[in-house]
């Protein structure tokens, strides 16, 4: 105990780094412990879709989501959700999966939906990038 007390008496800085850097790591852990939603990978979307016949939304721009999307997924725009134009009660009945260019808009788009009562909802991480990445097919219809 009193070598502890030493090193920190000694290295004063690198205690407090090591400090903050612990509970930066605590807090991210909280915070994606504690989100109502579950971030996916393009694995685990593929099985939702499949199995449970999860319904995908693309929160990108409409001029974005023309260019190319995830087959079957419905565009509602992140600002429909923040508006409040979004059509959500048909989707309270099964597994919702949220997914935007990089994975982060996407996220507020999953808080709103789980505000509103829906229950099974899931974020894809790293957005339709990491769907493009593993160089799966998009639709243009």
């Amino acid at each position: 105990m009193s070598q502890l007390v030493e090193f920190v008496g000694n290295h004063p800085f690198q205690v407090l780094l090591f400090l903050a850097v612990l509970f930066l790591f605590l807090n991210a852990l909280y915070k994606e412990k504690s989100q109502a939603f579950q971030n996916v990978n393009v694995d685990q979307l593929t099985r939702l879709v499949n199995q449970q016949n999860a319904q995908l939304i693309d929160v990108r721009p409409k001029e974005a989501f023309a260019q190319g999307h995830i087959v079957n997924a419905i565009n509602m725009p992140l600002s429909d959700f923040t508006e409040g134009k979004a059509k959500i009660d048909k989707l309270k009945k099964k597994p919702v999966i949220v997914y935007c260019q990089i994975g982060k808009s996407s996220q507020a788009a999953c808080q709103h939906l789980t505000q509103a009562g829906v229950d099974n909802v899931f974020n894809l991480k790293g957005g339709i990038n990491s769907w493009i990445s593993d160089k799966l097919p998009l639709s243009k219809d």
